[in-house]
């Protein structure tokens, strides 16, 4: 953990960190906003999750069910952490590629399952 707060590390090792579900609730607010945006979603949320390792990694996004596919999507906003990404010389990578590469990560990441579990009976029908 550096004094700023961030962990840093590159990508690559983050797929050697096992992470756990936190957290995941609806969030009819956000919703509101999507749909606002004619993002086709019928439900959305925020799921929380963290590493098991010391230091904590903590990742944070949202997330929405699209209405028409039935498939819960990661929302198009940043991804929420205390990481920093780091190059091969061990510079940072900044906040904003930082939390693109995370987006992209989280794409290959099984978080939907885990998710739907912890929501169950708490997602609205179509």
């Amino acid at each position: 953990m550096s004094p700023d707060g961030y962990v840093r590390l590159r990508l690559a090792n983050l797929n050697l960190l096992p992470l756990v579900h936190l957290y995941s609730e609806n969030d009819d607010e956000f919703l509101q906003e999507l749909q606002a945006q004619t993002v086709p979603a019928r439900a959305a949320g925020f799921s929380e999750w963290k590493s098991v390792s010391d230091p904590v990694i903590s990742l944070g996004w949202s997330w929405f069910i699209h209405s028409h596919s039935e498939r819960m999507m990661l929302a198009p906003d940043a991804v929420r952490s205390n990481v920093m990404l780091i190059d091969t010389f061990g510079y940072d990578l900044g906040p904003q590629k930082t939390s693109s590469l995370l987006f992209s990560w989280l794409g290959g990441f099984e978080w939907t399952k885990d998710v739907m579990m912890a929501l169950r009976g708490n997602i609205p029908a179509c």
